[in-house]
């Protein structure tokens, strides 16, 4: 095998730039290194064996830890855009800045998908997003729905739109009227869920 062993210097360069190191890669130096030394990766690598003081780490060792952490950067990147935009928080975009930069050996900038995540963080904060959850009643009552249906009506004109709010309230309603008198001969009592 004869090619151009990269430096240390030139494996962190390359993730700074966006290289993807992969485990093929990794392998690939660690042989080169290997068949070029004759005892396998070393302390510093064939540069070292030149000017001792040029590296600390072995380039294996250097390309092996860069490509675990765009790994992680990727699981973390998949966890995130798998929720829902208006959910992602400041929290997330933190941990995926501290990945990114992990993972390419510099702080993200502008641009970057940390850049990207912070940004949707930040409208979500201001617009109060993620919601919290309140504790409401999930029991429709007949008051609740006679309200619904005189604001429905007053927003259309005196009409109440098929499948409207007010509609599925009183269908709800009838449901629940339905069950309680099914419960008082079966004794169940299901929960109306639209």
């Amino acid at each position: 095998m004869s090619f151009d062993l990269p430096s240390v210097d030139e494996i962190k360069r390359s993730a700074e730039v966006g290289q993807r190191i992969t485990p093929e890669d990794v392998s690939v130096i660690a042989q080169a290194e290997s068949e070029l030394t004759g005892k396998g990766p070393i302390r510093g690598g064939p540069a070292a064996m030149k000017n001792p003081d040029s590296a600390v780490l072995t380039k294996p060792a250097t390309a092996q830890s860069l490509a675990m952490r765009q790994m992680n950067f990727d699981t973390k990147l998949d966890e995130i855009s798998r929720k829902p935009q208006s959910h992602i928080t400041q929290e997330d975009a933190r941990e995926i800045q501290a990945t990114e930069g992990r993972a390419f050996n510099k702080p993200p900038g502008a641009g970057s998908v940390a850049a990207q995540v912070r940004s949707i963080a930040n409208r979500n904060e201001a617009l109060g997003l993620p919601p919290v959850n309140v504790d409401v009643s999930v029991y429709v009552t007949k008051d609740d729905a006679r309200e619904a249906q005189s604001a429905e009506a007053s927003v259309y004109g005196g009409q109440n739109p098929a499948g409207g709010m007010a509609a599925q309230m009183q269908v709800c309603n009838y449901d629940e009227a339905l069950a309680t008198h099914l419960a008082s001969e079966i004794t169940l009592v299901p929960e109306c869920s639209r």
